[in-house]
């Protein structure tokens, strides 16, 4: 071998075993384990991975075949198991400071984005425009909450509500609520005979109805409530007509009704509508004579009135009505008829010992002063 070829071989070997120095050096610098950025902008340390790509995609996470790409969404067990199929994208996913691999479909062709699959926890914000669009909806329902109508057994009229008791009638009803007969009727639509029952809820508010309408209703019978009137209704009592006043009596006109005072003693008490009872008291004895104000029918007779004793209530005419409370002893019944001066009754024990009379005047169903009705002394 010459001196030449010794050299040769010697350079062949040399640069051989300098390639292979460098591969090993490379190989070495592959195998260290790479690290990702920090992201600047989590408030945990992650460190992101490498997408583990499967044959077919590109580093962007769609496949370079897009028309082969399943469309179908995998289940939750499917997604979690094949990891490694074409359609299959693994994303690292921050979950209480640990790293967690959740697989996400791929997008069809046409689209650019991907939809996370079922079993993937959600880790995006609830959008503004979200929270918009279900606000009208929860305010409808409250709104609808507030407006809903009363229930259909409540009347479609607000207002006090009176249970009728066995023996009232529509006027000892309109009379201790302060209300015209009439008015009762027409806001409970009570048709004639204006029949009530025990137990029936009556509206007693005092509410706008027409004048007209007041007018032309006709005569409310005083029928009490699960009684019946006897056959002498629209009689005059005997025992009334022959214990009636007599001798000269003085007597005043006023609104079409001839008035006179239903009792002989003197005034005790004027009319005040600061009163319990708002009328006066007429001083008397027990057992002394009532006397009817004026002509008129017994719309009420009983002790049903809480405070009122025994009661008897006169009608008039359609506006004008008249009470006497506190008698001992009622000769008079619902239905019958009166002349003014007929003895109704006899005087009893007022609620503070004292005999007498009250006596009150009510003009459609409000209490008036009775002297401006009653003739002078």
């Amino acid at each position: 071998m010459s001196y030449i070829g010794v050299v040769q071989g010697a350079r062949q070997r040399g640069w051989l075993q300098w390639s292979l120095a460098g591969a090993l050096s490379f190989l070495v610098a592959c195998s260290s384990s790479y690290e990702a950025p920090v992201d600047d902008r989590s408030n945990n340390l992650e460190r992101q991975r490498a997408e583990i790509l499967s044959s077919g995609q590109s580093g962007s996470g769609v496949a370079r075949n897009p028309a082969t790409a399943s469309p179908a969404p995998q289940s939750a067990s499917t997604s979690q198991g094949q990891v490694g199929s074409a359609a299959t994208v693994v994303r690292p996913v921050a979950i209480g400071g640990g790293v967690r691999r959740v697989s996400s479909d791929t997008s069809t062709a046409g689209g650019g984005s991907s939809s996370q699959s079922p079993s993937a926890p959600s880790s995006v914000p609830l959008s503004s425009s979200n929270v918009q669009s279900s606000a009208p909806v929860q305010q409808q329902s409250v709104s609808s909450a507030a407006d809903r109508p009363a229930a259909a057994n409540q009347s479609p009229t607000t207002g006090a509500v009176h249970v009728v008791a066995r023996g009232d009638t529509l006027y000892s009803i309109a009379w201790t609520h302060n209300l015209d007969v009439r008015t009762v009727a027409l806001v409970n639509n009570l048709n004639p005979p204006y029949t009530i029952f025990p137990g029936q809820r009556l509206i007693v508010s005092d509410q706008a109805i027409a004048s007209s309408a007041l007018s032309n209703m006709p005569e409310i019978p005083a029928s009490p409530a699960g009684e019946n009137i006897g056959s002498s209704e629209g009689q005059r009592p005997s025992e009334s007509v022959a214990a009636r006043r007599t001798g000269s009596i003085n007597t005043r006109t006023l609104d079409g009704v001839q008035w006179q005072w239903p009792a002989d003693g003197r005034l005790l008490s004027t009319f005040s509508d600061t009163q319990a009872r708002r009328g006066i008291n007429i001083a008397g004895a027990r057992g002394n004579p009532v006397y009817a104000a004026a002509d008129g029918d017994v719309v009420y007779a009983g002790q049903g009135i809480q405070g009122a004793g025994n009661l008897v209530i006169l009608r008039h005419s359609a506006r004008h009505l008249s009470a006497y409370m506190y008698n001992s002893r009622v000769l008079v019944g619902e239905g019958d008829s009166v002349r003014g001066g007929d003895k109704i009754a006899e005087i009893g024990t007022g609620p503070d010992g004292r005999d007498l009379l009250h006596f009150e005047v009510r003009v459609d169903g409000k209490p008036s002063d009775p002297t401006g009705f009653l003739p002078s002394r």
